[in-house]
């Protein structure tokens, strides 16, 4: 008897798929096992199986097609069955579930667009007009600005305005048509004020300096000489309408906090250096990495301060056992958070493998589900594009994540009081405020920051 075969749902956040590519073609033989087709979703790539022996009689979507969850792919029955009926009922069934999953939008975008709104407040006493004091704040700016005028009138005319730039906009405009530098041309209006006359002598070679030669074509030339490429209208990849779905419901239901700290990062360069020369006497190719050493530390801590380590779950909290670790990666489509489970647990040559190993995959688009979800808490680390310091979103229903900035070379104070050359790195950490509180952060931080600036801790 002949079967559809239906979109699976492949992560908790996929409410459709892109079918990227067919494995197999109508009339192909299959075997249970088979990989039929590969569905890009809002996290990865996966590749979809089969389950049952049979013939591909019918492709229900071609290369390309975007089909929501429960939807059907293709049918496979035995060589030559009437699937009439099937295809009937696969048009209604896509069609069912295309509408199931626009209403599920509409009904969370409606419930975002209520969110904001805040409740009738309780009828407040009347205030004093503000107009009054609108008003005296604009003339006193008025009045200041006239002061600062006359002042700096006043400042051109001693010549403490060397150096500025003062011309008239006819002058303004025929030096730009020109192609010259109005620095090359002497004013001699009121406190140096360049005019038309004064830019055009500088043409002519007047006023006894050189003549300046102008640029053919001027200004025009300039704007048409590297035209401007076409603006694009670039379509929403799956992973993109996720990573804007989740984030905003984040930002606007989780009352964010953030706290920042920071790292001296001279012991955990130290050791990292000697940890890599140690590794390539052993004959091994890894090196361990900044980022390496920053996830061990945000488990340990996790570990040390399990307040953080915890999930908003409605009417409850949910204080995990166990340190499951999400890391950002980004891809040229949007973000994954790969995850290290039981990161705490693991050594740190180990934990060093893996998140390589699943960012890898996260780029080639080739983790599994399990891979990529459960994480209790997220690292973000920006710190190799050069950024000192940002605050990232929380990812949820985790309560914490933690942005990494680049470490930079600054003067420290010493132990003993001394200004010295330093390297310093911080760590910011975002907290959603219903699960825990800014000590809770503050300790979490701490634990952090103990642990880099004594690393070999980070091997226990």
């Amino acid at each position: 008897m002949a079967n559809a075969i239906l979109m699976p749902r492949m992560s908790d956040s996929m409410v459709e798929g892109t079918l990227t590519k067919w494995l197999k073609n109508e009339g192909d033989v299959l075997k249970n096992g088979d990989l039929i087709a590969e569905i890009e979703t809002d996290k990865a790539t996966q590749d979809v199986e089969c389950f049952e022996d049979g013939v591909l009689l019918k492709q229900t979507v071609a290369a390309g097609g975007v089909v929501p969850v429960g939807g059907p792919i293709c049918i496979v029955g035995k060589a030559g069955e009437d699937i009439s009926g099937l295809l009937a009922q696969a048009a209604t069934d896509t069609s069912l579930q295309s509408s199931k999953v626009k209403a599920e939008s509409a009904t969370k975008a409606a419930d975002e667009k209520r969110a904001p709104v805040a409740p009738p407040s309780e009828p407040s006493a009347p205030t004093t007009p503000v107009q009054p004091v609108v008003a005296a704040e604009f003339k006193n700016a008025a009045r200041g600005a006239v002061i600062e005028t006359q002042a700096m009138d006043e400042a051109a005319n001693k010549g403490e305005l060397e150096g500025r730039l003062r011309a008239s906009p006819l002058a303004r405009k025929i030096a730009a048509q020109k192609g010259i530098s109005l620095y090359d041309v002497k004013g001699t209006g009121p406190g140096g004020r360049i005019t038309a006359e004064d830019v055009q002598a500088a043409l002519e070679g007047k006023n006894g300096r050189a003549k300046l030669a102008p640029v053919e074509g001027g200004l025009a030339q300039v704007a048409t000489a590297a035209p401007r490429a076409a603006s694009e209208r670039l379509p929403l990849s799956n992973m993109r309408k996720t990573i804007a779905r989740r984030l905003a419901e984040s930002k606007s239901t989780i009352p964010h906090f953030y706290s920042t700290i920071e790292i001296d990062a001279s012991p955990m360069m130290e050791f990292r250096e000697k940890l890599n020369v140690g590794l390539a006497a052993q004959g091994s190719t890894l090196k361990i990495t900044v980022n390496d050493l920053v996830l061990k530390a945000a488990a340990l801590a996790a570990k040390e301060v399990p307040e953080v380590n915890a999930s908003w779950d409605g009417d409850a909290i949910i204080r995990h056992a166990a340190v499951h670790l999400s890391f950002a990666v980004s891809l040229p489509s949007g973000l994954i958070t790969p995850t290290i489970r039981d990161a705490d647990l693991k050594p740190l040559k180990q934990m060093a493998m893996e998140a390589k190993e699943l960012g890898k995959r996260a780029k080639d688009k080739g983790l599994k589900p399990e891979e990529f979800t459960g994480g209790t808490l997220t690292v973000s680390n920006l710190g190799m594009f050069g950024v000192s310091h940002f605050q990232a979103i929380v990812n949820p229903p985790q309560a914490v994540i933690m942005a990494v900035g680049a470490i930079l070379k600054k003067p420290v104070v010493s132990p003993d009081g001394q200004i010295v050359a330093g390297q310093v790195m911080t760590l910011t950490l975002s907290g959603d405020h219903r699960v825990v509180d800014g000590s809770d952060g503050a300790r979490y931080l701490q634990a952090a920051k103990n642990l880099l600036e004594n690393p070999t801790l980070l091997l226990f």
